[in-house]
């Protein structure tokens, strides 16, 4: 599947992208290339934008997620789990519930919705799946996008998730997925990410 990266003032680059180590390398090469411009950083081809997606690929090696749509694909870069029991749990799951605004419940305290309560850790979105308490979702920590620091959920930049949401129906495939990376290629991303998460809190996405 041909993937283009499309921003204001860009211009485009693309790359196939299958699941395979050598070919989801060049996604992040061309994001690379784009991160001097500001706000979200959206790999897609542009009839994908508004489409429905037919699955969410969750790749824990790249910290990205994978939108595929009938007519392109979307990846967004998020943050995923420690380890042990807070790591992001492998397998295939579906969509069974989205909120938009969420309050979120957590150690026994009630957080009101994100506009109101900048310490909700959900976020604007939250699209849960088939396996209790584990979804994907925004964040109040844009600064944390890119690494291993989640209770287990899967985060994304707020302007990202809010973008995503309205493709995602409830029963959409969840695969998360996890490959061994080389030690280089995992720094590279995570310098990436962390100027990805400046630029987006320069853009407004917070």
């Amino acid at each position: 599947m041909i993937i283009r990266l499309l921003r204001p003032r860009c211009h485009q680059a693309s790359a196939v992208y299958n699941g395979s180590y050598y070919e989801r390398l060049p996604s992040l090469t061309f994001l690379l290339h784009c991160s001097p411009c500001r706000g979200s950083c959206v790999v897609a081809i542009p009839s994908a934008r508004g489409a429905t997606a037919t699955e969410v690929l969750v790749d824990k090696s790249f910290h990205i997620t994978v939108l595929r749509t009938a007519s392109g694909t979307l990846v967004f870069p998020d943050a995923t789990g420690t380890t042990g029991d807070s790591a992001t749990p492998v397998g295939t799951y579906k969509v069974t519930v989205k909120q938009a605004n969420p309050s979120w419940h957590w150690e026994g305290k009630v957080y009101a919705p994100y506009l109101q309560d900048k310490a909700n850790g959900l976020g604007v979105r939250w699209i849960g799946i088939s396996l209790p308490s584990y979804g994907l979702h925004g964040t109040d920590e844009p600064f944390s996008i890119g690494k291993d620091v989640s209770h287990g959920c899967v985060r994304h930049q707020n302007a990202d998730v809010t973008k995503a949401f309205p493709m995602i129906p409830t029963g959409t495939p969840v695969s998360i997925i996890e490959t061994p990376v080389p030690q280089q290629t995992e720094g590279m991303v995570t310098d990436f990410l962390e100027l990805y998460d400046l630029l987006a809190v320069m853009g407004g996405s917070h």
